[in-house]
């Protein structure tokens, strides 16, 4: 194999493999890797909570203050609920047709359920 225009040999890829061996399980460079990241994570929670908190606070001060408090959690469930049939549709194991027959047949049986308890 060439290298810059060079041939390197298998000596030369063993003492490549065994420095980077020595150089991978250093205890102290992997603690010193640790500790930025750890460092680095903080850092980055700090922004965050801090942005979170902001905006939280902006939130708060415009939301209104209706009694339909109900209206928005329902709504962001119900778009949970889509999202996850549309992927689970999506990604299901069975083709498109078994899929949409088997959905189609449980929003059958849900409709003749609420309509017998509606009747």
């Amino acid at each position: 194999m060439r290298a810059f225009g060079r041939r390197i040999t298998a000596k030369q890829w063993t003492r490549f493999a065994l420095k980077w061996g020595l150089l991978l399980t250093d205890a102290t460079l992997w603690e010193a890797v640790n500790e930025q990241l750890r460092e680095g994570a903080n850092d980055v929670s700090n922004v965050v909570k801090r942005r979170y908190e902001k905006a939280a606070d902006r939130l708060q001060d415009r939301r209104p203050s209706t009694s339909a408090g109900w209206l928005s959690p329902t709504a962001t469930f119900l778009g949970g609920v889509g999202l996850g049939v549309g992927l689970g549709v999506m990604f299901a194991p069975v083709s498109g047709d078994e899929a949409r027959a088997v959905l189609r047949d449980k929003v059958v049986d849900i409709k003749n359920k609420v309509s017998g308890v509606a009747v």
